[in-house]
């Protein structure tokens, strides 16, 4: 059909009058639901970004703009279901968004799996994050732009943030992203990999690098009003300073943090939750534990008023170990928040929630259950990768299985304390992050100093006043530095002499030390020592001589003679045979046979080494041996007359 020329110009020009309307009508729905999301009407934002996301579009027309908008609109979609703690809801939902819709599974196919990678991270699925993000990659960029290259490397360094195979990839992603988004000036976006990047670097030890980029962080929030950016970043400081046990300064940015939560003008739950959790975490190593449990309070009120359980966790961790440190009738009530963070939470508050109800039963004699936690814990900490430390104390872990002489568990803790004192070597950079604090804020001032100067040159009184109040405040803050490294040397000084108690305790000598620690690590690796060992049995002193049944009997109680010796500076060597022979629990029958002696010889034996100790009954000598054998090595717990040793999965 021939039409007049006018008549198909006409045609022609209502077609792209539809297209344009059509295409202006979606990016206005667009524009209206990410209004909703700035408002915090997730649900109405979620379902204005589906509409928008299954809008028929012509994938060949589609623009370079409108593929942006479009991938926007995905990423936004999925951000939602973040502020609302719903991740699993997020991979539902966009999963049925990429069946339904024509532009994802074409044009935009490369975006969703990058979308969906860094969602699944979100649910801690990372295989499987990390399979579909590499598989993002081997795909093409259709209508590639800054906006999407930021999003790809920022989504890659955060789902392959944990992984210690990728660190240098991790990186280069980060500084990619941080190109792009200034090409795109996507200030947001910058501020969230600059945050993760400072992340990367406290993880490493870079502490002060990583404090550079989080203030860097937050004033770029600043700068453009962004309550939320401020609040991560002021979270990601705070825990930066709890991590590396500067908990004055982790209050105050913590304090910082609640302020800015009652001024934002759209509230989030969460993040106002995750403030009222930092504070009460700073307060707790500070010792102000009167204030922690109103803290809690609050953090728990908005994480139960919220339709989903995101958060919990860190407010039971909490609670569980203020109630079982505060102990009374609230030790029922800490243990099962404990529990229930054991069961729910995150790999690292899963093994603190392990460490604190392993010392909780402990200190209330339950060593069955302590012994099930701790062997949950060690599990987690062997099996994470990349490894948790936490710098926890083992002193009393390492003094249970030192009682119960089980050799097997003291060796694996004691690696495990050695490995997690490694990792926090670099405590003492302490100092040097404090008064990197110190050098940034002066710096602050001094900017502030100038702006005053420039625009406020009739105001010179206040200008001289306000510096003279800021030398006040560093001269404050200097004097409070000397005073925290003073009481930082103090601290490491106790922490010194308390470990040197331990191995004091473990060993009376450095002689007496060094052959034991030898004795045991041969008889960790020698089969025959330790065959050797799980053959002592009374009868060894007539059938090897007393040389080898010292050897045997030492290596068992390494700690038994020098604190007789130590009790009884005048014992001889045949009241020292008689002493091992009463814990090896032998009457005096038997006694006077392994002895060569006869019994009534014995019996006067025993009767002067009474007297030596000022012992007055016969009974007396059992019980001063017993006590003799002490913490370490328990009368109850020795092997009877011509028994075996245990394996070495059972006390030694």
């Amino acid at each position: 059909m021939n039409l007049p020329l006018w008549r198909k110009r006409i045609i022609i020009f209502l077609t792209l009058i539809l297209i344009c309307s059509n295409s202006f009508a979606n990016a206005d729905l667009y524009k209206q639901a990410r209004q909703l999301q700035r408002e915090g009407k997730y649900g109405e934002a979620i379902e204005g970004f589906n509409n928008y996301l299954l809008q028929p579009m012509n994938n060949s027309n589609l623009s370079s703009q409108q593929v942006v908008i479009y991938t926007e609109a995905l990423v936004q979609l999925m951000n939602t279901y973040q502020s609302k703690g719903e991740p699993e809801a997020c991979i539902s939902h966009l999963q049925k968004v990429f069946k339904a819709s024509p532009t994802l599974q074409n044009q935009c196919l490369r975006d969703y799996y990058s979308v969906m990678g860094y969602a699944l991270s979100r649910t801690e699925r990372m295989k499987e994050a990390e399979e579909t993000m590499l598989k993002a990659f081997t795909l093409p960029l259709h209508h590639a732009t800054p906006e999407r290259y930021f999003r790809d490397n920022a989504y890659a360094a955060a789902v392959f943030y944990s992984n210690p195979n990728y660190q240098k990839e991790v990186i280069g992603w980060c500084q990619e992203a941080l190109v792009q988004a200034q090409l795109c000036k996507n200030t947001s976006g910058k501020q969230w990999v600059t945050a993760m990047l400072g992340s990367i670097y406290k993880r490493n030890g870079h502490i002060n690098k990583a404090l550079e980029l989080f203030l860097e962080s937050k004033e770029e929030s600043q700068s453009r009003n962004d309550e939320l950016g401020i609040m991560n970043s002021l979270h990601a400081i705070v825990d930066l300073f709890l991590h590396w046990d500067v908990p004055e300064y982790a209050n105050l940015y913590a304090s910082e943090a609640i302020q800015l939560g009652r001024n934002m003008s759209i509230k989030n739950p969460m993040v106002s939750a995750q403030s009222f959790i930092n504070k009460g975490r700073a307060l707790y190593q500070l010792g102000e534990t009167d204030s922690v449990s109103y803290y809690i309070e609050k953090a728990k009120a908005v994480c139960q008023s919220l339709p989903y359980n995101s958060g919990m966790a860190d407010v039971d961790l909490l609670n569980g170990i203020y109630l079982t440190e505060k102990g009374g009738d609230s030790l029922h009530s800490g243990i099962q928040s404990l529990k229930q963070v054991a069961i729910e939470g995150t790999t690292l508050n899963r093994i603190k929630a392990y460490h604190q109800l392993a010392q909780t039963y402990l200190k209330h004699d339950n060593s069955n259950m302590a012994e099930c936690m701790l062997d949950s814990m060690y599990l987690l900490q062997s099996m994470s990768n990349p490894p948790v430390y936490i710098h926890f104390d083992y002193q009393p872990i390492l003094e249970y299985y030192l009682k119960n002489k089980n050799q097997h568990k003291v060796e694996q803790y004691v690696r495990l304390m050695l490995q997690e004192q490694q990792a926090f070597k670099n405590k003492r950079m302490n100092f040097n992050l404090v008064e990197a604090i110190v050098g940034l804020q002066t710096e602050q001032q001094r900017q502030e100093l100038q702006i005053v100067q420039l625009s406020q040159i009739n105001q010179q009184l206040w200008f001289f006043i306000y510096a003279a109040l800021s030398v006040i405040i560093i001269l404050s803050i200097v004097s409070l530095l000397f005073h925290q490294k003073k009481q930082h040397k103090i601290q490491i000084k106790q922490a010194d002499d308390k470990f040197a108690l331990l191995l004091q305790r473990l060993n009376q000598s450095k002689t007496e030390k060094d052959r034991i620690a030898q004795e045991i690590c041969e008889l960790l690796n020698d089969k025959d020592k330790r065959q050797e060992l799980e053959s002592l049995t009374p009868s060894m002193l007539q059938t090897s001589g007393e040389a080898k049944f010292r050897q045997c009997f030492e290596l068992l109680y390494p700690l038994f003679l020098p604190r007789l010796r130590e009790k009884v500076p005048t014992i001889t060597r045949r009241e020292e045979l008689l002493s091992m022979l009463i814990v090896l629990k032998q009457d005096n029958k038997e006694i006077a046979e392994l002895l060569a002696i006869a019994p009534r010889s014995v019996l006067m034996l025993r009767h002067r080494f009474r007297q030596k100790i000022g012992m007055t009954t016969d009974n007396s000598l059992e019980n001063f041996i017993e006590e003799t054998l002490g913490g370490a090595d328990s009368l109850d717990e020795a092997p009877i007359a011509n028994s075996n040793l245990q394996t070495d999965d059972s006390p030694v």
